[in-house]
């Protein structure tokens, strides 16, 4: 028992001559040491001019500290996707997001050329167009070498240019890795930016630039809240929503279901067992219509689900129905067959202009058609004549050259408004609502790429969108086989 009570006793005065030790070590030791390594990897800033021109003064530079990014709904952080010096041929400049493990700054093989008489101007393609508020270069060289730095919408040609008429004001910060300082030049614009020129006075300071990374927001973009989704059991194929507010939804060859504004399962109606269902449209009266390409012919049920009618021949394509006439349009590559709903009779067809490709079509409350025109190439909302085929007006629904664009589907509410159902554009949103005259008035639900649980207004390859006339509850299907959804927005309505 002696022995432990000496070991403890011995113990306790150890702690306390240790204790007593520590509070006699210098603090700046500790100090000193962290500001070496800091000065290591983060080099001391030099109180120099960094505007455009040498005779600029230091107040174009501020300092600042690089903090990291808060993720906001709408705003897009991005490298270049490409970059080029045309005049030295030289690809893969500048491009993606500066990753300080790289162990080199700027590009060695153009820092290895003779200094020519060619322009040195970079430049620089994006992804995504956005309403850029900063871009940030990473690079060794000085801002003053920089001669012109030109924000440009490769699809509209407009642009913001700095140069000597108006010069840019840098903010440096010092960074890790091999590039030794990043300059970020805010932005005040509201021209959708793709794509960045930066013109150097000398091929030895374009060298050392490593990336360009742009941020800014996604025009109009709203972050909205679905109302309700519930899994389908097939691929969807489409939606129509009628004046009753009556879900119907096709999916896979034969399933046809009707559900409630809530989501609940009102029917299950009884195609054929061989069909193949490619549209369906609805009229105020609760009837279905439903164009199926096995058998050839147009299908009508009434709002109890009892097939009432069929009729034509070589039934192919996207129905429309129009509310001016009651006459049912089905559009079929370049030519629109138009057939009475009572009985179902072809009683014309519309010549459209074969130079151009057409998907879906709809009509709005007063009967005029509208279709997407060259939907997987320069997509176009148009609107066109339902008597004889002229194209009237035109809205371009593409905001950017850099990246292919596929309108899937359209819908238009009582008030005029559209809406555009994407499955690839530049920003991956799935839905874009114009006005009347095709402004863009906001966008909402994300496209993925997920192919296992993607969340709610996210869509995987969306098929079909359709809308109530009071504009309050919008409709989409999407997904594949047993991974497929319908989904519902509830829209605030401006009274």
């Amino acid at each position: 028992m002696k022995n432990q009570f000496r070991k403890i006793i011995l113990l306790i005065l150890m702690l306390v001559f240790l204790t007593a030790c520590s509070l006699f070590i210098p603090q700046s030791t500790a100090e000193n040491e962290v500001d070496q390594e800091t000065q290591t990897e983060l080099p001391e800033l030099e109180n120099t001019s960094v505007g455009l021109f040498t005779d600029e003064a230091n107040d174009l530079v501020e300092t600042e500290q690089i903090n990291s990014e808060t993720s906001l709904p709408g705003v897009i952080r991005q490298g270049a996707m490409f970059g080029v010096m045309d005049a030295y041929q030289a690809e893969e400049v500048a491009t993606g997001m500066y990753d300080p493990a790289v162990p080199e700054c700027g590009d060695s093989w153009l820092a290895s050329l003779e200094e020519g008489t060619r322009e040195n101007v970079i430049t620089l393609l994006y992804h995504t167009p956005v309403i850029p508020t900063e871009i940030e270069l990473f690079t060794n060289s000085k801002p003053e070498s920089i001669m012109r730095v030109e924000l440009l919408n490769s699809f509209s040609g407009l642009a913001v240019i700095y140069d000597e008429n108006q010069p840019p004001q840098w903010k440096q910060s010092a960074i890790q890795g091999a590039c030794e300082n990043s300059f970020k030049l805010e932005v005040e614009t509201d021209i959708e930016v793709d794509t960045i020129f930066i013109e150097y006075s000398d091929l030895a300071s374009a060298a050392q630039l490593d990336a360009v990374e742009l941020t800014g927001l996604l025009d109009s973009y709203t972050d909205l809240m679905i109302y309700w989704r519930i899994p389908m059991p097939d691929t969807p194929v489409d939606v129509v929503v009628n004046p009753l507010g009556e879900i119907f939804v096709a999916a896979g060859m034969t399933g046809l279901y009707k559900f409630d504004l809530e989501g609940n399962q009102l029917n299950i109606m009884p195609a054929p067992d061989q069909a193949d269902v490619m549209s369906l449209e609805a009229d105020a009266n609760g009837n279905l219509f439903v164009a199926d390409s096995s058998f050839g012919w147009l299908v009508v049920f009434d709002s109890e689900g009892i097939q009432t009618d069929a009729g034509g021949n070589d039934i192919f394509g996207h129905l429309g129905y129009n509310p001016a006439d009651g006459n049912l349009y089905l559009l079929h590559g370049s030519t629109i067959e138009v057939y009475s709903t009572d009985p179902i009779e072809e009683i014309r067809q519309i010549q459209l202009d074969d130079l151009h490709s057409y998907g879906n079509l709809t009509f709005d409350s007063r009967g005029r058609m509208f279709l997407l025109r060259d939907h997987d190439w320069d997509a176009a909302l148009v609107e066109v004549d339902p008597l004889n085929g002229e194209e009237l007006d035109a809205f371009p629904l593409v905001n950017s050259n850099q990246r292919e664009i596929v309108a899937k589907d359209l819908t238009v509410d009582a008030q005029g408004n559209f809406y555009i159902l994407f499955s690839m554009n530049t920003g991956e949103i799935a839905i874009h609502m114009l006005d009347p005259r095709g402004n863009l008035i906001q966008r909402f639900g994300k496209l993925t790429s997920a192919a296992e649980g993607w969340s709610e207004g996210s869509f995987l390859d969306p098929k079909a969108i359709s809308i109530t006339q009071d504009g309050r509850f919008l409709i989409i299907v999407d997904g594949y086989e047993d991974k497929s959804y319908l989904s519902t927005y509830l829209l605030e309505i401006d009274e």
